[in-house]
């Protein structure tokens, strides 16, 4: 939890990306936490967790501290999505993360014709309340993690209610 802390600290404080040294924010989070915690720390056995990047240099939708387990969704800055943290207690899906891997899927299947489907997402990354499959058209509400919930049908309008 402490190694947590510190990488919250370090993201949410931090002035990350200058123009001088022009690395993308996880790369900036990644040498802070090499420049103020491991030179100043050198006792530090095996070091602070640092956060997981792309090759673009940005944090993964999904981060994880592989000494304790936890995991949790990940805003574009590299802040927690609030209520996304899970300690080994089962998946998690991160909806940028499933977005990411829909992408994938389509760029190396350039012929697939119904395709996979693409999870709609919030700017902070969170799930939205309301996913629909583009090409039947169903509907469904989901949680803050991505889990279908009962929605409701509207007759009227002919569309789920995730309200």
């Amino acid at each position: 939890m402490h190694a947590l802390i510190i990488f919250s600290v370090l993201c949410c404080t931090a002035n990350l990306g200058t123009a001088e040294d022009d690395l993308k924010p996880c790369e900036t989070m990644t040498r802070l936490i090499e420049e103020r915690l491991m030179k100043k720390n050198p006792r530090i056995m095996d070091g602070p967790e640092r956060p997981q990047c792309d090759q673009d240099g940005k944090f993964l939708p999904k981060q994880c501290l592989s000494f304790t387990g936890a995991c949790w969704c990940s805003k574009p800055d590299g802040s927690v999505l609030p209520d996304t943290m899970t300690y080994n207690d089962g998946p998690l899906e991160c909806c940028l993360d499933v977005y990411r891997q829909s992408e994938e899927i389509v760029k190396n299947n350039p012929g697939i014709q119904d395709g996979p489907w693409f999870p709609k997402c919030a700017d902070d990354g969170n799930w939205m309340p309301e996913q629909c499959y583009g090409f039947t058209g169903d509907c469904w509400c989901v949680d803050s993690r991505g889990n279908s919930l009962p929605g409701r049908f509207d007759i009227d309008t002919g569309k789920v209610s995730c309200q």
